[in-house]
């Protein structure tokens, strides 16, 4: 387990992202499939619906693409669309005639490099000789390379597909070290883990369409996080599915998934346990101490519904997580907090726990 930082105030390297960041201090939570042609964004105060819901619901929606700050607009002979993490584009002048398959994600990464003289003459950005860099990997295409828990997240889950090739090396900025992708920025500080950069927030402060406040239009349902697909009760055996490959946890009754999250699990240098185990024991909250691989200690204090399945391997709530949907804790398996709290209530002592790739 490791703490990841809050976002707000996150990139001290641009005024106007310590500025965006500081707007939205919203906790990411699973993406659920809407049932709705549109859905409104308590959060935000935004609404989201049509091809750009197809596609942010595809590609992880709020994990991923984040909560949407602004409404679609259009900007000649295309329609774009800007979230937390992300800026989707439709190359079509109506929206009315667009699919899924339309829709495409801006590499936002580069796009700011090249708007932001900072990043654009920041020695970071310069091609580096990839020959002899140890236990890095080199990317001829850009000249750069990946190493550490960057490269980790980069490798270990789909955030390589989705963030593209780095753009730059890694630099710091106080106690917290960044790296620029095609489609994103990641960012690490010493006692916390891998997040995600809110560059869709920052680029749509640029171009002046952050909205975060605004009426939900009537006969408009809001997003629902809920985590219950189908109803406790079921029938059949209670277990527990972690899969690491997904990074989705779903809680079974038989064959019936009554409840799905995204998690977060061991970063590379500490893995999460694979096999199958069972709840040995539950606590509503701890304080958790330890040692990070560098050596220096970190203490969690009140980390809230713990359930240990092996060893010191525990399900359990991470309220100090912005997003999930990736690897970069200390083995146990971390859940947004609302989903932990109805996984606790949900789960008796013995619940099978099945841990795979």
């Amino acid at each position: 387990m490791r703490i990841a930082p809050r976002l707000a105030g996150c990139l001290a390297l641009a005024l106007v992202l310590t500025f965006v960041c500081s707007l939205l201090g919203v906790t990411s939570r699973p993406a659920r499939a809407a049932d709705a042609d549109m859905v409104y964004f308590d959060d935000t105060g935004q609404t989201l619906g049509g091809a750009f819901l197809q596609s942010w619901t595809d590609r992880g929606g709020l994990d991923v693409v984040g909560e949407p700050v602004s409404q679609a607009v259009q900007e000649g002979d295309r329609w774009v669309q800007w979230f937390k993490f992300e800026r989707l584009e439709v190359a079509k002048p109506s929206l009315d005639d667009a699919s899924e398959d339309d829709v495409q994600v801006a590499p936002l990464g580069r796009q700011l490099q090249q708007k932001l003289a900072y990043l654009r003459w920041h020695p970071a950005f310069q091609p580096v000789d990839g020959a002899n860099w140890a236990n890095q990997r080199f990317f001829p295409e850009t000249g750069h390379t990946i190493a550490n828990a960057f490269k980790g997240t980069w490798e270990n889950n789909s955030a390589g597909d989705r963030l593209g090739m780095p753009i730059s090396q890694e630099f710091s900025i106080g106690d917290t070290v960044y790296q620029y992708f095609e489609n994103g920025a990641l960012s690490w500080n010493p006692n916390f883990s891998v997040t995600m950069v809110p560059l869709g927030m920052m680029d749509a402060a640029l171009n002046g369409q952050l909205r975060l406040s605004g009426d939900r239009p009537e006969g408009v349902s809001s997003y629902s996080e809920e985590p219950v697909y189908g109803a406790p009760g079921a029938g059949g055996e209670k277990w527990i599915d972690v899969n690491l490959s997904t990074y989705v946890l779903s809680a079974y009754e038989g064959n019936t998934i009554v409840m799905q999250t995204y998690i977060v699990d061991g970063a590379a240098a500490t893995p999460t346990a694979r096999g199958t185990f069972y709840v040995y024991s539950k606590l509503t909250s701890q304080t958790m101490r330890g040692y990070n691989v560098d050596g220096s200690e970190y203490n969690t204090p009140d980390v809230p519904w713990v359930m240990y399945f092996y060893a010191d391997f525990a399900l359990h709530g991470a309220y100090w997580r912005d997003s999930f949907g990736y690897s970069g804790s200390h083995g146990c398996v971390n859940m947004p907090v609302s989903d932990a709290a109805w996984l606790y209530s949900w789960a008796d002592y013995g619940t099978r726990v099945e841990v795979h790739d």
